[in-house]
């Protein structure tokens, strides 16, 4: 049991003995230039893997990163709430590892935001168990500017 907690915590875990382990996210992504405006591109990079105790050792085939950003502050009209995009796909490496750029979308509001990374294509130990509490996917901060 206290294998499965910490690994849970990590993003990644044995589900049990005879079961296959689940694969891990990504650890939190660089993202460069931390101060960006609407239109400007974002350098990501994820290197390595969270928790990479109990991962699968390689990513399957057809894994991806899909990169979202997100307001951390509400926008108001039209519709209240938090601004989120999802603004691409990385292809990670064998190892886990991804580069490469997306465009922070124009109109993006001004303010606070959240670059994220959530693995697709591969299971997690929340898929795998979606009873398990686990943290929000990585991410970097970042500020948007006029």
């Amino acid at each position: 049991m206290v294998v499965v907690a910490i690994a849970a915590a990590s993003g990644c875990s044995s589900v049990g003995a005879a079961d296959t382990t689940a694969y891990c996210q990504p650890a939190d992504p660089v993202v460069t230039p931390q101060l960006v405006a609407p239109g400007d591109e974002l350098r990501i990079e994820a290197v390595g893997r969270e928790g990479d105790v109990d991962c699968e050792p390689s990513m399957p085939s057809g894994a991806r990163y899909e990169v979202s950003i997100s307001s951390l502050e509400p926008v108001g009209d039209p519709t209240p709430g938090r601004y989120r995009r999802t603004l691409g796909s990385l292809d990670p490496e064998s190892d886990g590892s991804a580069r490469g750029t997306v465009r922070v979308p124009d109109g993006f509001p001004i303010g606070r935001a959240e670059v994220s990374l959530t693995l697709r294509g591969a299971e997690t130990i929340c898929d795998i168990d979606p009873s398990i509490g686990c943290a929000k996917p990585p991410f970097a901060p970042i500020d948007v500017v006029p």
